[in-house]
């Protein structure tokens, strides 16, 4: 009797591999934080206010399109606006992401959605190509303005709930797989 040979163990091998690399874990972008000092210093033409100071922690998700801050400023007054402005150091440029346009006095926190999220990759690839600015009455301009920088490096990998048995179990496809291919092959070597 003859029987035709099929190709068992290179299908059991690529279906363990598949399955090893499916359960292995998941790679998701994550929130990245940036951070900002702010100063009263000179944006462009326009001199900000030279006893303001505060600070700004800007959390951005490009994958969802949120942008998250928590800023404080001292000495200048109602804040009228606050944004993220796109330019180098001493360079003015346009705003790209608004953060507290309904202004503050001291502190704000608060997120908006429906960001282009291109644009913030661009930010968390490049933050010190960005800075936060606060506007206030007598500072149109800006009052206080800060650099972005990263707080900490990004931490662009979510273990999946598997990631401890998801290796385990690829292996094991792979060697039970590996043990009835060569079970066949050692039975079919047999009947000859």
């Amino acid at each position: 009797m003859h029987r035709r040979a099929t190709p068992l163990l290179p299908m059991a091998v690529t279906f363990g591999l598949v399955a090893s690399l499916a359960l292995a874990g998941m790679v998701a972008a994550a929130e990245t934080t940036l951070t900002a000092e702010l100063a009263g210093v000179t944006e462009g033409e326009n001199p900000g206010d030279p006893d303001g100071s505060g600070s700004a922690t800007i959390t951005l998700d490009p994958e969802t399109g949120e942008a998250c801050w928590e800023l404080s400023a001292e000495g200048i007054g109602a804040v009228i606006q606050s944004h993220i402005h796109e330019g180098a150091e001493g360079v003015s440029g346009g705003v790209v992401v608004p953060l507290d346009v309904d202004g503050f006095d001291g502190t704000s926190s608060g997120c908006v959605s429906d960001q282009d999220a291109d644009m913030l990759q661009a930010i968390v690839d490049d933050p010190a190509a960005f800075y936060v600015n606060l506007h206030t009455e007598d500072f149109q301009a800006g009052a206080i303005r800060g650099q972005l920088a990263a707080a900490t490096a990004p931490d662009t990998a979510v273990a999946a709930p598997s990631d401890r048995f998801g290796p385990l179990l690829g292996v094991l496809l792979l060697g039970a797989a590996a043990g009835l291919g060569l079970r066949r092959r050692w039975n079919a070597g047999a009947a000859r």
